[in-house]
């Protein structure tokens, strides 16, 4: 699941790992989450260890039935995007515009200005994936709690996926999406970006795939 909506993303602005928190809306978008999850046993969730997938995380655990084990997990951050942080993609193209069509090129050229590239990005997201495989092989559930960009990491790393293919997945503010796990078997993509659970709100504002 991707964490709730912040400011900065109404607002259209790269956090990467700005340590912005969820405003009202992105709570309300968590709550509705967690009454989905409610009746879902999770066995543990990993998160990102920032403000927003921390409190997203904590809302989602209040609603289980039981405890749920906590794991906050610095390998879950969005990316580092350097000195594109706080700035929106049409400002990022204006003053860095070779490095942003580099970016744009896909997962194996280019490298935000000053951050970190997405194949680092998806190595450290996908070691949680594998953490998580390994708790699921006896049939148990768990919750990873992230960012656009590490959720897109995951997915490509899960799926064996060239990393080129991250931009194809929209990933939407406290979006639901599952994988299942065997370990005879290839990994199975299950559900994709779904926001039912969101329909009620969509008077607060228009339900997109803001930035990272």
């Amino acid at each position: 699941m991707r964490h709730g909506e912040t400011a900065w993303n109404w607002n259209q602005r790269i956090q990467g790992q700005t340590d912005v928190p969820l405003h009202e809306r992105g709570r309300e978008q968590a709550k509705a989450l967690a009454a989905r999850l409610e009746s879902v046993p999770l066995d543990r969730i990993y998160t990102s260890d920032l403000g927003r997938a921390l409190e997203t995380t904590r809302i989602i655990a209040a609603r289980q039935p039981q405890t749920v084990p906590i794991l906050p997990m610095p390998e879950l951050r969005e990316c580092d995007y350097g000195r594109w942080a706080g700035l929106t993609y049409q400002e990022i193209s204006e003053r860095f515009p070779e490095d942003w069509e580099a970016w744009l090129q896909g997962g194996r050229v280019g490298n935000p200005t000053g951050g970190e590239n997405f194949l680092s990005l998806q190595q450290r997201a996908g070691r949680v994936f594998d953490m998580a495989a390994r708790e699921a092989r006896e049939g148990g559930t768990v919750l990873i709690s992230a960012h656009r960009g590490p959720l897109r990491g995951i997915l490509c790393h899960a799926l064996g996926l060239d990393p080129n293919f991250r931009s194809r997945f929209l990933m939407t503010n406290c979006s639901l999406s599952a994988l299942e796990y065997h370990p005879e078997h290839r990994t199975r993509l299950i559900l994709m970006n779904d926001t039912s659970h969101l329909s009620g709100l969509h008077r607060l504002g228009a339900v997109g795939d803001s930035t990272e």
